[in-house]
């Protein structure tokens, strides 16, 4: 078992409330507040005792928004809900994976279906956080039908929202319109968007 040796305890003889400084030559090194609750596990990670916690990153700033509180990676199952009628879908690949750092979000999937009951426009659901912001990312579709003079066709978060829609845009520029559910389709995508 090894153990701190007291030279480097520079406050050794202060208040055992005060927190603990590690140094040499009583120079601080390292500084462990009185308030600070940290676990370190069988396993070798270490956590903080709240969500309000994190790693800061900055010389003398200590707020949130420099704070790194939260690294996270998953799986998610997309899924089509028609914006008119939700209807249900018959699904040949739901694959979706994400990684969260901070309040990014960055997500990737493959979507196909072979039959749905929904109608209206297409909706993509079951994105892993709601949003705080729209945001744009690229998609790739196969088997859906763009509208009549529709040429170019991009996707968005809705804000506050976990889920995204497909819009196509006019080749004579005027106004962009969502895409119309099809009753089979592939979409596959990826991209990044801010939670709340």
């Amino acid at each position: 078992m090894s153990t701190i040796k007291t030279d480097n305890i520079v406050n050794r003889t202060g208040d055992q409330d005060s927190g603990l400084d590690l140094g040499t030559n009583d120079t601080i090194k390292f500084k462990i507040a009185n308030s600070t609750k940290w676990t370190l596990n069988s396993s070798g990670n270490l956590f903080p005792s709240s969500a309000s916690q994190g790693i800061c990153f900055g010389v003398t700033s200590d707020t949130a928004s420099n704070r790194l509180d939260d690294y996270e990676e998953g799986t998610w199952t997309p899924v089509i809900v028609a914006s008119s009628t939700a209807g249900s879908g018959t699904y040949s690949t739901q694959r979706g994976t994400y990684t969260k750092i901070g309040r990014t979000v960055t997500f990737e999937f493959a979507l196909t279906w072979t039959n749905h009951s929904g109608s209206g426009y297409i909706y993509i659901g079951g994105f892993p956080f709601n949003s705080a912001n729209q945001s744009y990312y690229l998609v790739q579709t196969e088997q859906i039908s763009l509208g009549a003079d529709k040429v170019s066709f991009t996707a968005r978060i809705a804000a506050s929202s976990n889920q995204g829609f497909l819009i196509n845009s006019p080749t004579s520029g005027g106004d962009r319109a969502a895409i119309a559910l099809d009753t089979t389709g592939s979409v596959n995508g990826s991209g990044t968007y801010q939670t709340s």
